[in-house]
């Protein structure tokens, strides 16, 4: 604009400079007309100048104008085609592709409700399927109920999952498998930590106990067995199983003495009756101790009287005792029922019976 402005000035100079009252020459006709139309042929030149300027900003206003929206529309091109939920659909392909070690999460017993989206969907399900496979580490929480609603509005996703609490026991009886099985693959130490972790959990869970002096038993280790048994009949004295089992290893290690003590605590007419004076009848007799033998051998004559083992061992035990008379009858009661199925007598015993007889005087 300061360029037409001093062309303006420039122009009112000149028309002052060429008016008729400052001219010394004489007028001629043909002059006064000409410079009569100088000043409005500038005037055209200036203002086609002006308007050539004018247009070509306006041009370059235009022009950046465009680049701009092209610019803008690139962007919000870029921004379109860039999907989030694509985005992570392909990294969670990544993923999916890699070993994922998924630690055992610890159990609660808080109702969680989580809204997800939909790649954390995906992945929800991905640690899901791996979690059939991790096992031990832990017990994952049980999700016994998912829901899925879907948003029409704003296209979105969300998983409600209920977070149910297990019981000690639960988890004990989840323990005790993954020890059985251990045990089963021949891992006895891993099969060792989860009977222990079981009855930390559940220190009623006797099948455990139970299992876990088996393999310590069958390692050689008496200590460890006695102590777990021990632990049992301290813990539940009403548990009359872990008595017998206790007065088996006692008696594989020969503490005679001490096997008869532990079975004497387990009562006459339960169910481990049987088992009990069967026991008690062989460590009497490797004792000497006859007349307890005696006992146990009519207790179990009580139960089964066609017998024949429980026959013998009433007769060897009247026989040491020096009771011939009664010893006879227990013998030739014995090989009554010697072909009784299940319940006869090894050729060797019965070889042993008619030899005794004819020692004591009797006539087969």
């Amino acid at each position: 604009m300061s360029v037409i402005n001093t062309m303006l000035k420039e122009l009112d100079k000149r028309q002052q400079s060429h008016t008729l009252d400052n001219m010394q020459v004489e007028p001629v006709q043909y002059q006064v007309s000409i410079y009569s139309k100088t000043p409005w042929v500038l005037l055209i030149i200036v203002s086609f100048l002006l308007l050539l300027g004018v247009g070509y900003g306006w041009s370059n206003i235009i022009k950046n104008v465009v680049n701009q929206q092209v610019k803008l529309k690139q962007v919000l091109t870029s921004l379109v085609l860039t999907d989030p939920v694509e985005e992570e659909s392909h990294n969670l392909v990544d993923i999916s592709t890699q070993v994922v070690d998924i630690p055992a999460p610890p159990v609660s017993n808080v109702q969680l409700v989580i809204e997800m989206t939909p790649i954390e969907n995906k992945l929800a399900k991905l640690v899901s399927e791996q979690d059939v496979i991790q096992g031990e580490v832990s017990p994952l929480p049980v999700v016994h109920e998912a829901a899925y609603k879907k948003n029409r509005d704003n296209n979105t996703s969300s998983m409600t999952v209920t977070e149910v609490r297990l019981s000690a026991k639960q988890v004990a009886d989840k323990k005790y498998q993954f020890g059985t099985q251990a045990e089963d693959r021949g891992k006895q130490r891993e099969a060792i930590e989860y009977y222990h972790e079981a009855l930390k959990l559940s220190p009623a869970y006797h099948q455990a106990r139970q299992r876990l002096a088996a393999l310590f038993y069958g390692q050689g280790d008496l200590v460890q067995t006695r102590d777990t048994l021990q632990q049992g009949i301290t813990l539940f004295p009403q548990e009359l199983n872990y008595r017998m089992l206790l007065a088996r290893v006692l008696q594989s290690a020969g503490e005679y003495d001490q096997a008869l003590a532990t079975l004497d605590g387990i009562p006459d007419g339960g169910t481990l009756s049987k088992p009990k004076w069967i026991q008690e009848s062989s460590i009497a007799q490797k004792l000497k101790r006859y007349t307890l033998a005696e006992e146990s051998y009519r207790k179990l004559l009580q139960t089964e009287t066609t017998q024949s083992r429980w026959w013998m061992g009433l007769a060897y035990a009247l026989d040491a005792q020096k009771k011939y008379e009664a010893a006879i009858v227990g013998y030739r009661q014995a090989l009554l029922y010697k072909e009784v199925p299940k319940q006869g007598l090894s050729g060797q015993a019965v070889d042993y019976i008619e030899a005794r007889l004819v020692q004591l005087g009797e006539s087969l």
